[in-house]
């Protein structure tokens, strides 16, 4: 059994842009735990997170629209990039083609989702063994409007909405589809979540963080609690969010060294 082994897309990496590439990798090396890849950044089976330092002339240095060098993204994996890439002309999405992003990413055709999200869509090669130590669980994206963003993903990816899973004592948070959706990769809540951004989400919920605004990648890791101890060794601040989200899930909001959110979750179930 693999995870999303009847899918027709991945999780395939997430970039996140950093000041200090050295102690980023460090942070996500010995307190998240990820594995370290031989090319740079942190891979597991074909899912990975690049790090990189903001470069303001990427995109005009190669006369592209877009600059992933400069801004956090998601990339998709898709079995049939022809296909996605006919359907951003049939669209008239402005895309770039961009094949030296990162060095694991390979060609990916970058835009913008109705929510001014950028992502990437690219050739998947496989999926992530379902015993893997760490995987991307999911990312969430910031939407406007949230019917319009999951309309983009279905009709230029073909990706299936499902349905969110919550728990009966689940947090003070709507799952009305149209303020959170799930572009679904299983029956976990795993995939791409969108959600309209909720100013009193934190406050109501008694966390330092919130998760509604601004996008996050979600990394599921084997021990959250080592990863706790880890982050109360180090002193970090973080919101312990426990299971009130995602039935079967326990899940902690941090900001990595240059405050991009990210949550770290285990399945407990």
């Amino acid at each position: 059994m693999t995870v999303a082994e009847d899918q027709s897309w991945e999780i395939a990496q997430v970039g996140l842009c950093v000041n200090d590439v050295s102690e980023a990798s460090d942070y996500y090396a010995t307190i998240v735990g990820l594995t370290p890849s031989s090319v740079g950044g942190f891979s597991k089976g074909t899912q990975g997170l690049s790090l990189y330092r903001p470069d303001p002339n990427f995109a005009k240095e190669r006369g592209l629209i877009h600059n992933p060098l400069t801004t956090k993204f998601a990339a998709i994996g898709v079995d049939d990039l022809d296909g996605v890439q006919k359907n951003l002309e049939r669209h008239q999405i402005v895309y770039s083609d961009i094949d030296d992003a990162v060095p694991a990413l390979g060609r990916s055709l970058f835009c913008y989702d109705p929510s001014m999200n950028l992502v990437a869509f690219t050739a998947r090669t496989g999926v992530t063994p379902a015993n893997a130590d760490w995987i991307l669980h999911h990312v969430n994206l910031q939407a406007h409007d949230v019917r319009e963003t999951i309309a983009f993903f279905v009709d230029i990816a073909g990706m299936t909405e499902g349905k969110w899973i919550a728990p009966p004592d689940m947090g003070d948070f709507s799952i009305d589809p149209n303020e959170l959706a799930v572009l679904t990769l299983g029956g976990d809540n795993r995939g791409l979540h969108i959600i309209r951004p909720d100013a009193g989400f934190g406050y109501r919920n008694g966390f330092a963080h919130n998760p509604s605004i601004g996008g996050h990648p979600a990394f599921r890791v084997p021990d959250i609690h080592a990863v706790m101890s880890r982050l109360d060794d180090a002193g970090t601040v973080y919101s312990d969010a426990g299971t009130y989200a995602m039935t079967g899930y326990h899940q902690v909001y941090v900001f990595d060294p240059a405050y991009n959110l990210i949550e770290i979750n285990q399945r407990i179930v």
